[in-house]
């Protein structure tokens, strides 16, 4: 068992401390807040809400929702702005020695928490597929896809990743590889599973610990999204060549500028625009990306 992270709580620590990253939140939290605490799993949890720094109704929303679940906990991380800063201070207010992710605007699978936590009794890191259909309109359900995932995703086939909204560590192993880089405001989840790969840990992947990803519902806010995710890339791929491993192709997503080019007739529909921007945002960040870190990889 974990030693317990705060006095002021009794009785025996549970072993999965689930952390959620907090900002600004109130419009969607109560959903995932209510996802998680109607799943029971035998050696327990508990549930950290790291509020990082809300200037809306989180804070009094969560502690009006934990005042009658003392398994739920607010705690402020506010001294600096970001997930990755929030989701550390987390962990080391977790009493588990199990953590897991997920995120304050999606919502887990009705079998996440024991998922979660039976496959983090058998590996070390975990994570799960996400779905895009519950939570979306019709018009968003497909822009990352529309298959749930049989397996974990990959960095251009070199190694596999988790996302923060769907990733569970051992506590131990988290804090030996130094948690998330509070340095990066996107891709964090990406270095922290590169961190782990290249130090030997394999990624479990478990079918059942599914979440209920909620997509960005404007074009611009798409566009964005998938601008800062493009711009991460070249990053991973400066960071792996620190290592001494293998990095992509430089010119790898060549490709995509070819599909967005032969995908213009589908700007006809509400659907097609979604993909299309979600698609040129990324290949646009990665150019960006490249310039900003040295390192060509489009």
């Amino acid at each position: 068992m974990a030693e317990n992270a705060d006095p002021a709580i009794e009785g025996p620590d549970p072993e999965l401390s689930i952390v959620i990253p907090a900002f600004n939140a109130a419009a969607t939290i109560l959903d995932q807040l209510q996802a998680l605490a109607g799943q029971q799993w035998a050696p327990g949890f508990e549930i950290i809400v790291a509020d990082n720094g809300s200037t809306d109704e989180t804070a009094v929303l969560v502690g009006a929702f934990a005042a009658s679940r003392p398994f739920v906990r607010l705690i402020t991380a506010a001294e600096q702005r970001g997930p990755s800063y929030a989701r550390n201070a987390g962990v080391s207010r977790a009493r588990g020695h199990l953590v897991a992710f997920c995120d304050a605007d999606d919502m887990v699978g009705d079998q996440w928490v024991s998922a979660m936590g039976e496959g983090l009794l058998r590996s070390v890191a975990v994570t799960g597929p996400q779905d895009q259909q519950q939570l979306n309109p019709p018009w968003l359900r497909n822009v990352y896809g529309s298959a749930l995932a049989t397996g974990a995703q990959t960095f251009a086939g070199i190694f596999p990743f988790g996302a923060s909204a769907n990733l569970g560590v051992r506590r131990e192993t988290f804090l030996r590889f130094g948690g998330f880089d509070t340095s990066l405001s996107v891709g964090e989840d990406i270095d922290l599973c590169l961190r782990l790969w290249h130090g030997g840990i394999e990624l479990e992947f478990a079918p059942m610990a599914v979440v209920h990803y909620r997509n960005r519902t404007s074009m611009a806010a798409l566009w964005k999204q998938a601008v800062r995710y493009g711009a991460a890339a070249p990053m991973i791929a400066r960071r792996l060549a620190a290592l001494h491993r293998s990095t992509p192709p430089a010119w790898r997503g060549l490709k995509n500028w070819v599909w967005l080019l032969r995908r213009l007739g589908s700007l006809r529909s509400k659907a097609g625009r979604a993909r299309w921007v979600v698609v040129a945002g990324n290949a646009t960040g990665r150019l960006l990306g490249s310039i900003r870190h040295r390192h060509l990889y489009l």
